[in-house]
């Protein structure tokens, strides 16, 4: 190819379309699981096999598509745009099965729809990410690639607030803005309570209306409602008799009402009732599928060219004697992959869960949103930081554009929350977490192994802070800050594992996407953590067991700042010395 080639912007643009689709699916899963949770009477495990089923489909279809392509190249033979348009319209296929999801109400027919847009994804990634190097000079590939991840990024910062304003409504900023301050320990409490009754004296003004079920199963879901409600009133009726409790009584009324919230999470809805709720949830993927569709049509009619044949029948063909087990960088790099995922995943996954226990403000579904874009944004903000190096500037313009470039990102998180109709002015001290970044970010430099354990000792460090922080008010966003700090270990996974494979880089590369199932097992572990509230109410050292199962996220970035120590090592003993990396997101 050319090297003085220029970016074929017409096909780019349309290309990174695709990057933005699956950055705005995949932050979703987090605002349907603790949706899913609610309605279908899930534990926190069972919620997190939405992740599951999402992610696991990336492994299924990278394995389908190795196995295939050892007998014939798939690209070469169908070529990279009519691949792309078949994954697009595979995904448009799950994304349209949320129809008659929606209206079976039914929780696995949802999982198999995300299974099968999953499945449509992992099909883009293959393509779509070599084919956005290849659209112009080899020199500037990094730049497009890169510019691609900061689009994804975007997609999973607008996502969850375009999708809580489908499901909620508008927000209310009085009804989001935090109501404990200035409150005594037995006030919150109340406050707790009466938070909890509202929540269910709503839904039996819903079931009253309802005409879709069995009379007599919906008298007998408001019957065991009602019977909530009045251990509420009568504990309500107690901490107002009692409104100089000690800390010992103030723990008796949160237990009793640990007790409450577990029995009206256990009621079963009639499905009528059920399938209202849920069919808000079926319009964002009808959306999608018609986007699917219409990109893949688009993509089949464009002008986009796929890479020249001749320039790939130029690369020698790797040996077919290649063993993972020759390339500890490798395997090493396959298991960090698994682990980063996981962890990216996990972090956001169980924080609905963990925001939604009594020691974290009890938030509920309909406020969840914010936290889940500031999340997903703090990816965008690293992922756009670690795109200035891309770009060729003085030093002193650099050093200027990596303290600006995140907090416009952070700016545009801060006013789309606020288009939403939510109050996220205690958002504003998540800017001290950005600095923390922006800081480690010059320690890191632009080598990747360095870059991969700071970031990976940063992670450790604020999840731990995270467990140990008294004010959660705080607490949370050392969690949250999760997110920044896993911005740009993807690329530097990356670049160490591959470096050194010569012809066997392509064969690498599709065993490492195949690594993203990742993000569909290490949240299962970490909700099954969560569960163990139900069994053990009293939690571990203090706390509850969903804010101990934090544990788990440090023992992922344990590993990363360890790989990322390690493996250039391991690279020098074998004659490779490393480069500068990108900072392309998956």
């Amino acid at each position: 190819m050319d090297s003085n080639q220029q970016t074929k912007w017409s096909q780019f643009l349309s290309l990174i379309v695709v990057f933005f689709f699956w950055g705005f699916v995949a932050a979703n899963n987090d605002i349907l699981i603790p949706v899913f949770k609610k309605w279908f009477v899930l534990s926190q495990v069972q919620s997190q096999l939405v992740a599951w089923a999402f992610y696991v489909a990336y492994f299924v279809g990278s394995v389908i598509f190795f196995i295939i392509s050892l007998k014939s190249d798939i690209l070469q033979k169908f070529g990279y745009k009519k691949t792309l348009a078949v994954g697009l319209c595979l995904s448009a296929v799950g994304a349209f099965l949320f129809v008659p999801a929606a209206l079976a109400a039914n929780f696995w027919f949802f999982l198999s729809a995300l299974f099968i847009v999953g499945l449509g994804f992992s099909v883009q990634q293959i393509v779509a990410n070599p084919l956005a190097i290849k659209m112009g000079s080899p020199e500037t590939g990094a730049h497009r690639l890169t510019l691609a991840g900061g689009i994804n990024s975007l997609g999973t910062t607008i996502g969850p607030i375009l999708l809580g304003i489908i499901l909620f409504g508008m927000g209310n900023k009085e009804d989001s803005q935090p109501k404990t301050d200035h409150l005594s320990k037995i006030e919150i409490v109340k406050t707790e309570y009466l938070t909890h009754k509202n929540e269910l004296s709503q839904n039996i003004t819903e079931l009253q209306k309802d005409n879709q079920d069995d009379p007599a199963k919906v008298q007998e879901v408001i019957a065991k409602v009602e019977k909530n409600i009045s251990s509420l009133d009568t504990e309500i009726q107690s901490i107002d008799q009692n409104l100089s409790a000690n800390d010992s009584q103030v723990d008796a009324y949160t237990k009793k009402l640990g007790e409450i919230k577990e029995k009206s999470t256990s009621i079963q809805y009639p499905v009528g009732f059920v399938k209202e709720h849920l069919k808000q949830v079926k319009m964002p993927f009808i959306g999608l599928g018609i986007a699917f569709i219409l990109v893949a049509i688009f993509m089949l009619f464009s002008k986009i060219e796929d890479p020249a044949k001749e320039e790939e029948a130029a690369i020698e063909t790797g040996s077919t004697k290649f063993s993972i087990l020759k390339y500890p960088q490798l395997y090493l790099g396959m298991l960090a992959i698994f682990i980063y995922v996981g962890v990216e995943v996990s972090i956001i996954s169980n924080l609905p869960a963990l925001l939604h226990t009594k020691e974290f403000g009890g938030v509920l579904e309909h406020n969840i949103a914010p936290f889940v874009s500031l999340y997903w944004g703090s990816l965008m903000i690293g992922r756009w930081s670690g795109s200035i190096n891309v770009f060729k500037m003085s030093k002193t313009m650099n050093t200027v554009m990596k303290f600006i470039v995140p907090f416009i990102a952070f700016a545009i998180i801060i006013f789309a929350n606020e288009l939403s109709g939510k109050d996220v002015s205690s958002f504003y001290v998540y800017a001290f977490w950005i600095l923390a970044f922006i800081i480690m970010s010059f320690i890191g430099g632009k080598m990747a192994g360095k870059t991969l354990m700071i970031f990976g000792i940063a992670g450790v460090i604020m999840m731990i802070l995270g467990l140990v922080y008294p004010d959660k008010e705080i607490a949370k966003y050392f969690f949250i800050s999760g997110g920044l700090f896993c911005s740009i270990m993807w690329p530097s996974i990356f670049d160490l594992a591959i470096a050194g494979l010569g012809k066997n880089t392509g064969k690498a590369s599709s065993f490492l996407v195949m690594m993203i199932l990742g993000g569909g097992i290490i949240p299962l572990i970490q909700g099954w953590i969560c569960d163990f509230d139900k069994t053990s109410p009293e939690g571990i050292m203090g706390i509850t067991w969903t804010h101990f199962s934090y544990v788990i996220p440090i023992i992922c970035f344990a590993y990363l700042a360890f790989y990322g120590f390690l493996t250039p090592r391991l690279l020098r003993k074998q004659g490779i010395v490393m480069g500068e990396t990108s900072s392309a997101g998956h």
